[in-house]
Parts: structure tokens; sequence; C-alpha cells
């Protein structure tokens, strides 16, 4: 069974909540309407959705979203917070089996690369197939990472306190991360694998699965992608 099948339960998903301002999905909704052109009434799929702070901040801002994740407590969260978005409860390696299209796909939050190699290639081409553009959000990237590679880090955001412990696989070219989430007496200890691609693989990645045209960004403010950017977003066309 894949690891995030059972990782993003109440303790994982209460922590990233707290974890993430409002200015910065703002941000990152801005980002992706100045990178893509696209208008309110526009059809929009995101692809893992989380809590869905992506889909309910664009649904407010007029746009027609479905939003998919695996997570039960997640998309309970997310129906709270907006009636205006289709959600479905849905593991991302079944997009195809839902039989989407939209005028643009996102994939946020850090949430590619979760899958093997195989399995993130057909995801792409999935995507690449429901929506001729795409947005995607990499922090796995390999320039971010492996200059500085992290090691043990310490939170606390919506009273949940974190504690990842970072390792990276070098034969595998994966970053493995033990986590650890404790809120009063509650503890979730597991572990998050995500496969690290450098920026010109995923490129390739991207253009093998049908798309022509592919922008590199190194964050929300369309700056430069280069060594050392603390992430890469895509803008991928058909």
């Amino acid at each position: 069974m894949p690891w995030y099948t059972d990782f993003f339960t109440e303790l994982a998903n209460t922590f990233w909540r707290g974890a993430v301002p409002p200015e910065q999905t703002a941000a990152e909704i801005d980002f992706i309407l100045d990178a893509t052109g696209l208008w309110p009434g526009a059809t929009v799929l995101d692809v893992p959705c989380g809590s869905g702070r992506h889909s309910v901040e664009l649904a407010r801002r007029g746009f027609h979203l479905t939003g998919l994740d695996i997570s039960a407590e997640a998309l309970a969260h997310a129906r709270g917070s907006s009636s205006d978005v289709d959600w479905r409860l849905a593991d991302l390696t079944d997009l195809a089996t839902h039989g989407l299209a939209a005028d643009l796909a996102i994939c946020m939050g850090n949430s590619f690369g979760y899958l093997d190699h195989a399995a993130n290639t057909r995801f792409l081409a999935d995507l690449a197939a429901a929506a001729p553009t795409l947005v995607l959000d990499y922090g796995c990237v390999a320039e971010a990472i492996l200059p500085h590679p992290p090691g043990t880090i310490s939170m606390a955001a919506g009273g949940v306190d974190m504690v990842a412990a970072n390792h990276y696989d070098a034969t595998q070219a994966r970053l493995l991360i033990d986590f650890t989430f404790t809120m009063g007496e509650r503890t979730q200890q597991s572990t998050c694998v995500q496969h690290v691609y450098t920026a010109a693989e995923l490129s390739r990645m991207l253009t093998a699965a049908g798309y022509e045209d592919v922008e590199l960004y190194g964050d929300t403010d369309r700056g430069e992608f280069q060594l050392g950017s603390h992430r890469l977003l895509v803008v991928a066309r058909r």
C-alpha cells in the first residue's frame, strides 16, 4: 500500500493547515492566474487537493473546480470550507478513470513525486490528457534540496508539534522523511517518500507526457529557477 494512503490523517493535516498562511495561498493563486492567463469561468482540476486551500480560493474568484484527494479527513475539512467545489475522494493514480476534462490542472503543495517513477510518469500523462495546461509545484526538486540537504526540522502549527528527520537515499534518488506529529497526548509517526528529479529530468518527463512548452520558475514572483531555489514552479502547455 502506498505510504500516502494513511499518512494524511487529522494530526498531519491539522499541522499543514496551520503552517500555511492565507497570504501564501493568495500568492500562489496569483501566480497561477498570471502565468496561465486563465479567466474566471474556466474549469480547474486540483489533484491532489488536500484540505482544499487552492480550490476554495479559485472557486471564490469565479472558477469552476474539481478537487481530488485520497484523504477523507482533508476532504471533510474542504467540504466544510466550500460547497462550490466538486470534491472527490480518489487516489491520484485513478485520475484517468474519472474521465475529467478541464482548462487547467494544478498539482500544488509539493505533492509531486509520491509515486515510483513509472507511476509518476503515468500521472503526468493523465494530467496532460485531462487539461491543456498544468501548473506543478515541486519543492523536492534536486536543485532545491541537494545543495543544502535537510537534517532534522522542528515546527509547531495549528496546535500540532512536528519533527521531521530527513534522509536522502542516493541510490534511489528519494527523500525519506520520518515525521512525528504530536497534539497533547496524541502522536502520529509516519514516513513520507518523495522521489527527487532534476528540473531537466522533470521537463523531459513533461514533454514525454505530451506538453510542448515547459516554463520553470523559482517562486511565485516568477523569478528564474536556478541552483539553490527553494522550490520549482512549472507551467506546462500542450
